[in-house]
């Protein structure tokens, strides 16, 4: 009997991932070239619902990660949970039923049903350091817009992002920035990261006036709200460099995600704060990469120490500190020229062990003064 992983990676190999969830009854299957992945909707329950066509998407890679945006499936969150939800069959169950199903010799083996066991067991520790929303997110709290949203606007650079910020007309373009002479704004459309390239969930306009602060006007505004938590900034455009690198910078705001790029640099997201949302989270762990947390100078060291352990155990993350003080009381890592970044970067801070003791200590002395 093979391993769980050799069992994956089988699955994987072979192509057989659609032939599953075909045959676990999960219907309008669909593979995204662009992302790797398989979308579909849920074999419909006794309400009926299952109607949902991008509800479920599964990576087409070793790991068969698995995100059902309307359902509980459990965790860990892979392609052979779904399979034992949808048949209502347990972990050790659900692999003798992939076994039967690819005509794959399933030979009981009291160690290795133990070892089973223990793999069942083991991941789900992991991921319940991972918090959640007690209201899971669904897939049809996000409104799709296509390109028709942005065509009222200029599709131009703002010569402030290129003298301020070296903002370039290849990225421009990338990522379809815009002006709005009526609302002397730039605007940043934001691309659904899980969709097609012309899928939109919002825009946020960016201020062109000088003292905009004096005249208490925001800096940032939505044109076209949405909701940042659900998203990830830049993650639609930069996939695939992404999963070329195997490694995501997180950053604060939109424009950091921007200035890389235009430095050639495809790999960053942005949380639109500096706080990581539940659903953030699940994103980041589920695109399967080393994560790098480049926050700006402000922000506190056990604030971002708290970022880490979102991820600690689940995926190998690391952050920029700048500790050398070269950046601004305000700066990001991202706004630094090339020069600098990649020394931050190559300097960047594991968060191990070590790390989410000091963490950990932090928090418990905070309690004590309390």
């Amino acid at each position: 009997m093979m391993t769980i992983q050799e069992l994956k990676e089988y699955i994987y190999k072979e192509g057989k991932i659609e032939f599953i969830l075909e045959s676990i009854g999960c219907h309008s299957i669909k593979y995204h070239q662009n992302k790797k992945y398989y979308s579909c909707a849920n074999i419909p329950n006794q309400d009926g619902d299952g109607d949902n066509k991008t509800a479920i998407n599964v990576y087409n890679d070793e790991n068969l990660g698995c995100i059902n945006y309307t359902r509980n499936i459990g965790k860990p969150a892979d392609l052979i949970t779904l399979v034992g939800y949808n048949m209502n069959l347990s972990f050790v169950e659900s692999v003798k039923y992939l076994h039967k199903l690819l005509g794959l010799k399933y030979q009981y083996n009291s160690r290795q049903e133990s070892k089973d066991k223990t793999d069942k067991i083991d991941p789900l520790e992991i991921f319940k350091k991972v918090k959640r929303k007690r209201n899971k997110v669904n897939i049809n709290d996000i409104e799709i817009y296509d390109s028709s949203i942005i065509e009222e606007y200029e599709p131009v650079l703002h010569i402030d992002w290129v003298r301020e910020d070296g903002i370039t007309e290849f990225t421009r373009k990338k990522f379809n920035i815009g002006y709005s002479h009526k609302h002397k704004r730039i605007v940043i459309p934001v691309r659904y990261w899980a969709g097609e390239e012309d899928d939109y969930i919002g825009i946020i306009g960016r201020t062109t006036v000088k003292s905009y602060d004096l005249l208490d006007i925001p800096k940032y505004y939505p044109l076209k709200a949405y909701k940042k938590s659900l998203n990830l900034y830049g993650l639609q455009e930069n996939w695939k460099t992404i999963q070329e690198k195997r490694y995501c910078c997180v950053y604060e705001s939109e424009k950091v995600v921007l200035k890389r790029h235009s430095r050639l640099d495809g790999t960053g997201v942005a949380v639109g704060s500096h706080n990581l949302s539940d659903e953030q989270v699940k994103i980041l762990i589920g695109i399967n990469c080393d994560i790098v947390v480049c926050y700006d100078k402000d922000v506190s060291l056990q604030h971002i120490r708290s970022e880490c352990s979102k991820f600690y155990g689940i995926r190998n993350v690391y952050y920029i500190y700048d500790k050398y003080d070269l950046m601004g009381k305000k700066d990001s890592p991202g706004d630094m020229s090339n020069k600098i970044f990649n020394y931050l970067f190559k300097h960047k801070i594991k968060y191990d062990e070590k790390e989410h003791r000091e963490y950990l200590k932090e928090i418990n002395n905070g309690k004590k003064k309390l």
